[in-house]
């Protein structure tokens, strides 16, 4: 079972991280909803390719430390390290699946925009998964 959560929130991390890459190398698929916004025309923000690359690489960091959690960087780190990570990841998940009470989330009051139908149909149920996951990991890993 730990195999299958760690597989399916890694690949889901490395697909995220190329899409951001994507977006930044000029690509348009799935951008359209992919930003939040005020009206159904005004994005709430204007994010550039430098901060889209950080979030790639962020998206990219998480990727490694799911994955570390089956012990292939015991060597290096310590994995009480790693789980620590991970439920820091499992965290930011869950306040993302929660919201800013104004633009995403399932607090969010703007609930008009295909953003906000977007982000109630795909985003926050895709966040909750990923926490739930990240938080369920080095709960069954711990011990090995």
């Amino acid at each position: 079972m730990i195999f299958a959560l760690v597989a399916i929130n890694t690949l889901i991390f490395i697909f995220l991280s190329f899409l951001h890459i994507y977006w930044v190398c000029g690509g348009t698929w799935a951008l359209k909803n992919a930003i939040p916004v005020r009206t159904s025309e005004e994005q709430a923000i204007k994010p550039g390719k430098f901060g889209t690359v950080i979030v790639a690489a962020g998206l990219a960091l998480f990727a490694f430390i799911t994955l570390a959690n089956i012990g292939i960087v015991d060597h290096l780190i310590d994995r009480r390290y790693i789980h620590i990570a991970t439920y820091v990841i499992a965290g930011i998940f869950g306040l993302r699946a929660i919201g800013d009470f104004k633009y995403i989330g399932l607090m969010k009051s703007i609930k008009g925009t295909s953003f906000a139908k977007e982000d109630t149909r795909t985003y926050v149920p895709l966040c909750l998964v990923l926490s739930l996951f990240s938080l369920s990991i080095p709960l069954m890993t711990c011990g090995q």
